[in-house]
């Protein structure tokens, strides 16, 4: 018996150190992979020379594949295992971005394969299996991380993951600025560096094997599981409330980066900086945010954080082309906001996620929180460029622009009112589950969150001492 427990103890060692390695190579492509990062929007609308309405729908396209990814997963999950499904979507996705890093000068302005149509395409297949390999990692992860001491690991893990993330950004955006008069060829070699990295890192993960029995979604019955989460009465108010929220966050929020480019004379250098700063603060203020909603409730902290994050944006009304400092101030307090915003999502969506449904709740939130986010950046596109082709002030339409979508965001707090917060949370297995809000936090600059997962204090105690038991 010792034997066995040597065995499988020697096995989670060596993949939680393949995890670590790998979710190391990962990031710098996931990042990129986020809609309306910095990096994302200065290559799409400027080193490739998209219309921003086109850019929009770019933006849009990870949502979108959160909804197909609702009718494919169950279809994928009766026939192959979580591993098959992450790893084979894995592949797929990396194949999409050596298509893009190879096709890069052909497709920007100018080039012989220069279309819309193409681009978009290439995108919404990467988007597609990047949802699925999410949402898969996401059941995945569960066979081979025990519950015991899972909050301790994946805790020191996201800590790596967020130097990986900062060094990615601090290199990237320094390359970029010393390629900057050749942008395109600045842009592949991130890619090809990236796409090298994250191969690895798929390579690594065929590794990892399971260490433990889980239980077989693959018999159960759709119906019931979806009946099941219709039941929630909490539950869906918060999609509800993710789903407002969502869309209204995502009208103008992936363009902020493309007003600092075009309105404001930033380079990506600057726009990279307050990447970093929110970066920062927020993952120093991960612990405040914790004992807030351990005290208070993750209510009083999501409405606490959305008043301080949205207000803080309002100060967008002072920035200008020679006076950007502003956006300092910004950031950084937009970075411990945001940061706690998310976590209070995080911590409450893992609350009321019915542990009978779950793979069939964290898609179901997946899609409804993305099918109204999805819709958002194509109009956030479609009104940037006519505020572009209309108005000769682009300062003044920008500080009007960002004083109407802070003050949209801010009232969706309203919604939160009417959510009863169950006491105690007890299921600890879905990572992953608020993805639409980890890909806000990247364009909104809280980026570690990209990767970041979240367990209550105790809640490794209690599930131990239940495996005792």
């Amino acid at each position: 018996m010792s034997i066995a427990s040597d065995r499988m103890d020697s096995k989670l060692r060596v993949n939680m150190r393949l995890s670590v390695v790998e979710g190391l190579l990962a990031m710098p492509l996931v990042f990129f992979a986020m809609p309306g990062n910095f990096l994302l929007a200065s290559m799409m609308t400027g080193a490739i020379g998209l219309k921003e309405s086109v850019y929009g729908v770019i933006a849009s396209l990870p949502a979108w594949a959160n909804v197909v990814q609702l009718f494919a997963l169950p279809w994928l999950t009766r026939r192959f295992s979580q591993k098959v499904i992450c790893l084979v979507f894995s592949w797929i996705h990396l194949c999409c971005w050596v298509a893009v890093g190879y096709a890069l000068p052909r497709i920007a302005m100018g080039g012989e394969w220069h279309s819309p149509l193409l681009i978009v395409g290439l995108f919404a297949v990467g988007a597609l299996a990047f949802a699925l390999v999410n949402v898969s990692w996401t059941s995945w992860v569960q066979e081979w991380l025990p519950t015991k001491g899972r909050g301790k690991y994946l805790g020191r893990r996201n800590r790596l993951l967020q130097i990986s993330t900062v060094a990615f950004l601090v290199s990237s955006s320094w390359f970029l600025g010393y390629w900057k008069e050749n942008a395109i060829f600045g842009f592949q070699m991130i890619i090809f560096v990236s796409v090298a990295m994250r191969a690895v890192s798929i390579v690594l993960q065929l590794r990892i094997l399971p260490t433990k029995r889980v239980a077989d979604e693959r018999s159960s019955k759709l119906l019931d599981q979806f009946s099941s989460i219709l039941k929630n009465t909490a539950l869906i108010r918060f999609v509800v409330f993710g789903a407002t929220f969502g869309f209204a966050a995502n009208v103008m929020g992936p363009f902020f980066p493309v007003f600092y480019y075009k309105v404001l004379g930033m380079s990506v250098e600057e726009v990279a900086r307050l990447a970093m700063l929110a970066t920062t603060t927020g993952a120093l203020m991960m612990p405040f945010w914790g004992r807030v909603c351990d005290k208070y409730g993750c209510r009083i902290s999501l409405m606490v954080a959305l008043s301080v994050w949205m207000g803080t944006g309002y100060l967008h009304q002072f920035a200008r082309p020679d006076e950007v400092g502003i956006l300092y101030l910004i950031w950084g307090i937009g970075g411990v906001a945001g940061s706690g915003f998310l976590f209070g999502s995080f911590s409450m969506i893992l609350k009321l996620i019915p542990a009978e449904a779950k793979t069939a709740a964290i898609s179901f939130n997946l899609a409804a929180s993305s099918l109204s986010a999805a819709v958002a950046p194509i109009l956030g596109g479609l009104l940037f460029s006519w505020v572009q082709a209309r108005f000769q002030d682009q300062v003044g339409a920008f500080h009007v622009i960002s004083l109407v979508h802070h003050s949209v965001v801010i009232s969706t707090g309203i919604l939160l009112l009417g959510i009863a917060e169950p006491k105690a949370a007890t299921l600890t297995q879905a990572i992953g589950a608020m993805r639409p809000l980890r890909q806000l936090g990247t364009l909104m600059g809280v980026s570690f969150l990209a990767n970041y997962s979240f367990f209550r204090k105790g809640e490794e105690e209690q599930s131990e001492e239940g495996e005792r038991n």
